[in-house]
């Protein structure tokens, strides 16, 4: 197999790290917490239909103090994207899109909680498809 013939038409060309946001929880009792969170994609494609924006936000612990976690965070990462070819459908990539973005933003929850002297978190790997799945059914 030829390296041209695995190439994506989708090219991942930067990112940004939009917000981080982490309040410790003084209150929490307890040792161990069962993982509560939520990953919320938004995607955007621009009018010419060749350039995709993906801001991917996951939610960690909402409501830590209520809810007796150890603390709550929100990140939002965006990532753009853009396509080489002529012709192509880049909403059809958008699964692809997230799936780039997700690892930078376990990265960053890993760093930060690591780094606050909370126990460090690694989020888990997620279903992109199933993720998109229930968006849809959402809407």
């Amino acid at each position: 197999m030829r390296q041209n013939e695995i190439n994506s038409f989708l090219y991942f060309d930067n990112y940004i790290v939009d917000k981080v946001y982490f309040k410790n929880n003084p209150k929490y009792e307890g040792d161990e917490t069962a993982l509560e969170f939520s990953v919320i994609p938004n995607i955007i494609v621009n009018d010419d239909e060749e350039n995709m924006i993906v801001e991917l936000t996951v939610n960690i612990f909402d409501g830590a103090v209520k809810n007796n976690y150890p603390f709550e965070m929100s990140v939002t990462v965006v990532g753009f994207y853009s396509m080489h070819a002529q012709g192509e459908d880049i909403m059809k990539y958008k699964k692809n899109a997230i799936a780039i973005l997700y690892p930078y933003v376990r990265a960053i929850v890993s760093s930060y909680t690591a780094n606050a002297n909370v126990n460090p978190l690694l989020l888990p790997t997620i279903n992109v498809n199933k993720l998109i799945e229930v968006q849809n059914e959402k809407k």
